[in-house]
């Protein structure tokens, strides 16, 4: 799916490239979507996995995790230019095909990372990191909505480049207003 997307996944293409037979595949997964759910849940929660270890290290500062977070998104996202290189944006742009079970889960992931980022990203503010002025919620919303908008123009010809300015431009945003109060 990170290759072809949801629309491009053919399940007879996929069954032979790790030759098992399309009745086995239904024996598991009773449709392409209940396939890409199960694709999708274990997609996010070894994404999570990851994130919350990463957030977790307390031999960083706040800041410096979140720009870690954003070097290993860029690093994961620019590892292979065939592929779409997000499953959530993958699947967030085949969204009107797919069925509402499909698109709740989705949203779930996505609000997974948000909150996880939130978090960190009020923990910045509390160590005066991260502009305060900032809603935690929404400067994480805006971060993955950024990204995810990164990864697109990365895949139509900008490369690097897109990711480059991603991680500028958020670094600079979250910082802003830090040290400005009472200077």
């Amino acid at each position: 799916m990170l290759e072809q997307g949801y629309a491009g996944t053919g399940i007879g293409p996929l069954l032979a490239s790790v030759a098992v037979p399309k009745g086995s595949f239904y024996h598991f997964f009773a449709s392409k979507e209940d396939f890409a759910a199960a694709v999708l849940d274990s997609y996010s929660a070894q994404y999570r996995q990851q994130r919350q270890e990463l957030f977790a290290d307390e031999g960083l500062s706040p800041l410096a995790r979140i720009e870690r977070h954003l070097v290993q998104v860029e690093r994961d996202a620019a590892a292979d230019a065939s592929v779409t290189s997000c499953l959530l944006g993958a699947l967030a742009q085949a969204s009107p095909g797919l069925g509402a079970e499909l698109r709740e889960r989705l949203n779930a992931a996505f609000a997974a990372w948000e909150q996880d980022l939130a978090a960190l990203i009020a923990e910045a503010q509390r160590a005066g990191e991260v502009d305060p002025a900032l809603d935690p919620v929404e400067a994480a919303a805006h971060v993955i909505d950024t990204f995810e908008g990164a990864v697109i123009r990365a895949r139509a010809g900008d490369g690097p480049a897109a990711f480059a300015r991603f991680r500028t431009f958020m670094q600079a945003t979250l910082t802003r207003g830090v040290g400005a109060a009472g200077g």
